[in-house]
């Protein structure tokens, strides 16, 4: 019963991308869990050696997503100075007394 809800993906799945889905769990990255000396393995350098085939369409997927999240995050950068813009300029037109109460709440 439990095999069958189970669900693999390879690689990140879109509807995970952007929703903020994935997490780092500190203590259980390998550094953290293992000495330096220990040998460890990759999953994927394991499978490919007994014949798993589809490691560099899983790689190029992965260049791709990370080069779609670098357009986004440049994006997004353009964005946010435009909004820091418009805040500085719009915080210029109004009265001191007005900015003054902004600044009290954390606003300006």
């Amino acid at each position: 019963r439990a095999l069958n809800s189970l669900v693999a993906y390879e690689g990140v799945p879109a509807n995970v991308v952007r929703t903020g889905g994935r997490a780092v769990i500190p203590r259980a990255q390998r550094h953290a869990c293992y000495r330096s000396e220990r040998p460890y393995t990759v999953l994927g350098n394991m499978c490919k050696h007994v014949g798993w085939k589809y490691s560099d369409v899983v790689a190029k997927l992965e260049q791709a997503r990370v080069e779609k999240a670098s357009r986004h995050h440049k994006k997004q950068a353009k964005l946010r100075d435009a909004w820091k813009a418009a805040r500085k300029e719009a915080l210029a037109k109004m009265p001191k007394h007005n900015v003054a109460v902004l600044k009290k709440f954390g606003y300006a």
